[in-house]
């Protein structure tokens, strides 16, 4: 799975650095960055999802705010929707919501076989 994780570090900070010709870069950089932490935080430290207050409750506060954004823009989505601003951005929140939501799910799940395994090892 850390491939997977790669991957999508790897995307979302390549559309944090095409955001240097948006007017709102300051804004949508540190959205996809974020992001990208997060999975970068389940490549590498995955436990930490766990153990570490800010990522225990920081991504899914962050998967909410994703969400919202998304629901808030959604509306701009129909046909031509590639180009309308609104329309991809909202596509963006989503995006950004789909990785941190995997991050988080597969760093507990593996936490838990982590755990399951150790009991299995005590017994």
């Amino acid at each position: 799975m850390r491939f997977v994780h790669a991957t999508l570090m790897t995307i979302l900070i390549l559309f944090a650095a095409v955001q240097f010709n948006d007017p709102d870069w300051y804004y949508w950089g540190p959205v996809y960055l974020l992001a990208a932490a997060w999975s970068w935080l389940a490549m590498w430290r995955p436990e930490r999802f766990i153990t570490w207050p800010v990522a225990r409750i920081g991504a899914p506060i962050s998967i909410a705010l994703f969400l919202a954004g998304f629901a808030s823009l959604a509306s701009y989505i129909g046909p031509g929707w590639i180009h309308v601003e609104e329309a991809r951005e909202s596509l963006g929140y989503l995006i950004c919501a789909v990785a941190t939501a995997f991050a988080l799910w597969e760093s507990r799940l593996r936490a838990r076989k982590s755990v399951a395994g150790m009991a299995g090892q005590a017994q």
